[in-house]
């Protein structure tokens, strides 16, 4: 949450919503389903056909997908419980003192292992299957941070009231978009891409998004 999410048996959220409305505006037949996100990312590498969302853009990831977007932005910072004074982030390298949850595949488990970070030695990194699974282990105490876009904690999107951010990785700012598997035919592809435009152009995209984009100062 917010960007998907399940409730009340239906795929709700402000990705999920863009996304319905770009591939209803394609009129392209699917459904939306919510999978682990090591799941749903092997599974779009390796099946064409397969849409997945959202996603960030990366260097690493560029040449595995076909992307489509953007939706929304994305900023990330390093999150703690709130009123851990014991937890002080003013560097990436300060945060290696600390135990740091990511989820499995996950860009940010990416980023921070790029940048020295590991699951031995010293301040592990603690990884899961689902993010749902970080911010109950933040508050109990078995990890110290959490690497969490700021957006998660807008109107519809996680409790935050017992969290506060303490860096911002400003190396991870990007947008997020929905990928198709890179063997997926480039009519299907085409197709969707102008039903997106298409949100774009008449302002849906910008409707459905503008509780997030009010977060980075970006909108109305």
């Amino acid at each position: 949450m917010p960007f998907s999410y399940r409730q009340d048996g239906n795929i709700q959220g402000y990705c999920a919503e863009a996304v319905r409305a770009a591939l209803d505006a394609a009129r392209v037949p699917h459904q939306i389903d919510i999978q682990p996100w090591a799941r749903i990312y092997t599974t779009t590498l390796s099946k064409p056909g397969t849409l997945m969302f959202p996603i960030a853009r990366t260097a690493e990831r560029e040449d595995k997908f076909k992307w489509i977007g953007p939706l929304v932005a994305n900023r990330i910072a390093l999150f703690r419980k709130k009123g851990r004074s014991d937890v002080v982030v003013h560097s990436l390298d300060d945060a290696r003192r600390y135990r740091i949850g990511v989820v499995n595949m996950d860009f940010r488990e990416e980023y921070l292992r790029r940048k020295g970070f590991s699951d031995v030695g010293g301040k592990p990194l603690m990884v899961v299957s689902s993010s749902d699974l970080l911010l109950p282990m933040l508050q109990a105490g078995r990890i110290d941070l959490v690497p969490l876009g700021l957006a998660k904690c807008a109107p519809h999107g996680l409790d935050c009231s017992g969290i506060e951010p303490v860096y911002v990785l400003g190396e991870l700012e990007s947008a997020l978009y929905m990928v198709f598997n890179r063997d997926t035919s480039d009519a299907l592809v085409q197709k969707v891409r102008e039903g997106f435009e298409q949100t774009r152009r008449n302002g849906s995209l910008a409707r459905i998004m503008a509780p997030l984009n009010r977060i980075y100062g970006r909108g109305e």
